[in-house]
């Protein structure tokens, strides 16, 4: 129904709660922690995607600062027993940068440590959306705190994920290093390196 909202600020809390004047209409909005410090408070237009969630008893706004952590939204609540709200701890807690990450690695112990994930519930994300990542658009910028970390903490980012997908440390390294090209964020030289390790 709703696609985007271009408007200003007119309240932004610590909360997650957004206020958006849109043509003389506020609309109240929850996003993630990753959007609210992108938002701009300086009176200027802010595009905001959204997403309205449709509950028995209530109509819910979600806003996001670009397509990606929407689509990120999305393929979170495709998870049975992930509604709107954890979706949005998640995003905030990983942005969709570490978020990627994380999935391509199934990363169980890092989604567990994320408030109001259990075991089950990080097990079952890790497993339902391992093979989905690619449904995630790229980001339109990479300002945010999850922007892919390039050089050595590129290296040590993949070469955990790929130990925690069960390489070996040797081995791990081995692909990387011929995996490595200046620039490569941890996301790619994680994708090189499984290419050779598969």
């Amino acid at each position: 129904m709703y696609d985007f909202l271009r408007g200003t600020v007119a309240n932004l809390d610590t909360s997650g709660r957004l206020s958006l004047e849109v043509g003389g209409v506020g609309y109240s909005l929850r996003i993630s922690e990753q959007t609210r410090s992108r938002i701009p408070l300086d009176g200027s237009i802010v595009l905001v995607y959204v997403r309205l969630v449709v509950r028995d008893d209530d109509l819910i706004l979600f806003g996001f600062y670009d397509p990606a952590e929407r689509g990120a939204f999305d393929l979170l609540t495709s998870v049975q027993q992930v509604g709107p709200t954890l979706a949005m701890q998640v995003l905030s807690d990983l942005g969709v940068g570490e978020l990627r990450c994380v999935l391509m690695a199934r990363d169980v112990a890092r989604l567990r440590k994320i408030k109001g994930v259990g075991p089950k519930t990080a097990d079952r994300i890790a497993l339902e959306l391992a093979d989905k990542v690619e449904r995630i658009p790229a980001p339109l910028t990479l300002t945010d705190a999850a922007s892919p970390k390039t050089g050595s903490a590129a290296i040590d980012e993949a070469h955990r994920a790929l130990v925690v997908l069960g390489f070996s440390a040797k081995d791990a390294a081995d692909a990387l290093a011929k995996t490595v090209r200046p620039g490569l964020d941890s996301e790619t030289l994680l994708r090189g390196a499984l290419s050779l390790l598969r």
